[in-house]
């Protein structure tokens, strides 16, 4: 009988610990003065970590330099904003976000892609992987919408729960993507030559264009290489 893949993410936190545990790291912009906050706290007899958001931006991130397949997590939002327009620069803001970025070879990329995403490096780190797909709740869109990040089409969002298909706040839900399927679907040119590693997993929330609060709550993520 084949073994299950061993997981590729570490949990948030220890069996015990409050902590949050390497590799998991905060990532901010400098050029941000509030930072979300990320705890790891103990809510229905567990360890959970809780995304909290006040005009804020900042991302958790776990490298992950390797092959993924099977995504998988649960998440809560206790407290989102309706003021929030994900198809703008000034209402680009989510109570709950998972993104997966990839190390797309730059040889995929043609030269607008390429300037692209050097401007992004530019604005946001020279760290910034090619392409990113984010998982996202919403207060506007209906689940299942795809759409561009506003800041840069080389991050594709997808709504997966949304306050306007009646998904409840307080209410645990559970995901499960193939992440290689969502990647082929956001970026199909460069999908076309095969697979593509995953650079890291970010969790996040942000208040900063808009001003708005928030409070998340995530379990554990599991994301599974492909099997041999």
């Amino acid at each position: 009988m084949a073994q299950a893949p061993t997981p590729l993410l570490k949990p948030f936190g220890g069996a015990q610990s409050t902590q949050l545990r390497e590799p998991w790291r905060i990532e901010t912009l400098e050029k941000l003065p509030r930072h979300t906050r990320f705890e790891v706290v103990p809510l229905e007899g567990k360890l959970v970590l809780r995304v909290s958001a006040d005009a804020s931006y900042a991302n958790l991130v776990h490298p992950v330099n390797a092959y993924g397949a099977a995504l998988r997590w649960r998440w809560r939002v206790e407290r989102m904003s309706l003021a929030t327009d994900l198809a703008r620069k000034s209402g680009d803001d989510v109570p709950a976000r998972l993104c997966v970025l990839f190390d797309v070879p730059l040889e995929r990329l043609d030269a607008a892609e390429r300037w692209k995403l050097r401007l992004g490096r530019f604005l946001f780190g020279a760290e910034l992987p090619p392409a990113g797909v984010c998982y996202v709740w919403d207060a506007r869109l209906p689940a299942g919408t795809w759409l561009p990040n506003a800041y840069t089409d080389r991050v594709q969002m997808l709504v997966l729960r949304s306050a306007a298909s009646g998904h409840a706040q307080s209410h645990w839900y559970e995901e499960s993507r193939d992440v290689r399927a969502d990647f082929a679907q956001a970026f199909p040119v460069e999908a076309r030559d095969g697979p593509v590693p995953i650079a890291a997993v970010a969790v996040s929330a942000d208040g900063d264009d808009t001003g708005a609060v928030s409070i998340a709550y995530f379990d554990d993520v599991v994301l599974e290489p492909p099997l041999p």
